[in-house]
């Protein structure tokens, strides 16, 4: 066996383990090979640059498949590719561009149909995403999650017709778990209309159910890290290792929104964006967590006294957070990001931005439970049950209690139901804490042009902030009632 083969074995090997440096490491050993045949050599980029995406090294992803291009290699799958690639960065012309690329290639790519049509609604482009959403659908009527997504733009869409259609697309068992999710969650907002809310709480926990089972060996994992680990230890870290390298971050003044889903955080991000002041807006990048678990591989088996290495978490940080075109030609350089769970990680972003701000968007416990509960979120793996969303609030309450009173000038605390009463006040109290020059301009984001949202809130933040609306969960309240003896926060 020829060292080009054992290398690629090798890679095969890694990458199937999910130890994607390592793959690159072999990969780019490979090509080292003068020799090496042209075929491989455009086959190789293309999977150096899937296994760079992975590891957030978007630059490379991009220059591996840009490579293929200019050596006369182009299929669908590759401008798909760039256009994930180009959104990840932020760069939603490019993006754009090549997702057309890919259908120009091959008509009937729902993958990049999708991919395009997602992209046009959170650019709040909802002609253009409604339409690409309908095309999928006519070619595969049983694609739900397209009709999901459908039905936050055009909300007529599911009539009793459909209703009938869903329920026997459920009873034949033919659509996978995703699409029996999509489905049952459509069926409850149905209900929900009818004001059978009985039957709705009951189709949303079919919903959750099936929406857990689409990647239940990877949410059960997470469940673990999230409802028992990163709890016990976020208090028990020791930062070791660091330097002068630092230096470059006393530049960086970055305002990290954390705090639950469905709190809040959107809005304030959108606002803090929509200033005099010039801003990157990260959206959800979930990077401090990444960072940490990569550089710091005994994290989640260690039981007592953690030590993290600072050189090496911030170096990964950065590097990750620049390939997202952070803009780098300024004096003050200042970044929004919004991975609520980044509570748990204050004292490292303390480590290893000094300039760090933070903001903690809350409401009402009680309305944010079933925010949570009754949101399709299948990328949150403690959100399919009220037991573990229960669980999961229990913690952070516990930790946001603690950083709070440790580092309280670092933390602005910005309720909901106070930002929706009075928006000029709120905002203003916010961009004084995060030193920014504050303008009525913040609170019309809802008429740029620019806006991208990837979350559940993104057809919300098109419109004006509206009042809270303090009567939305009562019919819901009473299936808490039971667990108020173990919760004691849980007050109606």
């Amino acid at each position: 066996m020829t060292y080009k083969k054992h290398l690629i074995l090798k890679a095969k090997r890694f990458y199937e383990n999910k130890n994607f440096y390592e793959a690159k490491i072999s990969l780019l050993g490979v090509l080292e090979d003068s020799q090496i045949d042209s075929t491989l050599k455009l086959n190789l980029y293309i999977l150096l640059s899937d296994i760079c995406f992975k590891i957030n090294e978007f630059e490379n992803a991009e220059n591996f498949l840009l490579k293929c291009i200019e050596q006369g290699k182009t299929s669908p799958e590759i401008f798909n590719s760039l256009g994930n690639i180009y959104s990840k960065k932020r760069d939603y012309k490019n993006s754009e561009k090549f997702y057309k690329k890919s259908i120009e290639f091959n008509q009937n790519n729902d993958v990049a149909l999708t991919n395009l049509a997602i992209l046009y609604h959170n650019l709040g482009q909802e002609n253009k995403a409604t339409t690409f959403y309908k095309n999928i659908l006519k070619r595969n009527p049983e694609n739900i999650g397209i009709l999901y997504n459908l039905s936050r733009l055009d909300k007529k869409i599911i009539d009793a017709e459909k209703i009938n259609i869903l329920k026997n697309l459920v009873n034949q068992g033919k659509l996978d778990s995703f699409n029996i999710a999509s489905s049952y969650f459509l069926l409850a907002e149905y209900e929900n209309k009818k004001k059978n809310f009985k039957n709705e709480i009951n189709l949303i926990k079919k919903a959750n159910n099936y929406s857990f089972k689409k990647n239940q060996h990877k949410n059960i994992q997470l469940n673990e890290y999230w409802l028992k680990n990163i709890s016990k230890k976020y208090n028990k870290i020791d930062y070791y290792k660091k330097n002068e390298h630092f230096d470059y971050n006393n530049n960086v003044y970055p305002i990290f929104i954390i705090g639950l889903p469905r709190c809040g955080s959107t809005l304030i991000e959108s606002v803090i964006s929509s200033g005099k002041d010039e801003i990157d807006n990260m959206g959800e990048t979930n990077l401090v967590n990444w960072a940490l678990l990569n550089t710091n591989r005994d994290f989640q088996r260690s039981s007592s006294k953690i030590k993290v290495n600072l050189n090496s978490t911030s170096k990964k940080l950065r590097n990750a957070i620049e390939n997202l075109s952070l803009k780098k030609n300024k004096k003050k350089i200042i970044f929004s990001e919004k991975s609520l769970e980044n509570f748990y990680y204050i004292e490292l972003i303390l480590n290893i931005y000094p300039n760090a701000k933070f903001i903690h968007s809350y409401r009402n416990l009680v309305d944010n439970t079933f925010a949570i509960y009754k949101q399709f979120l299948p990328n949150i793996s403690w959100s399919h049950t009220i037991e573990d969303i229960l669980l999961y609030i229990d913690n952070y309450l516990t930790v946001i209690d603690f950083f709070q009173k440790k580092y309280a000038n670092k933390i602005l605390p910005v309720s909901l139901e106070n930002f929706s009463k009075n928006p000029k006040k709120t905002s203003k109290q916010i961009y004084k804490f995060c030193d920014l020059r504050w303008s009525e301009s913040c609170l019309n984001f809802y008429k740029r042009q620019d806006l991208f949202i990837n979350t559940a809130s993104n057809n919300q933040m098109r419109n004006k902030i509206e009042k809270y609306n303090y009567n939305k969960y009562e019919p819901y309240r009473e299936t808490l009632k039971k667990y108020q003896k173990t919760y004691s926060w849980l007050k109606f």
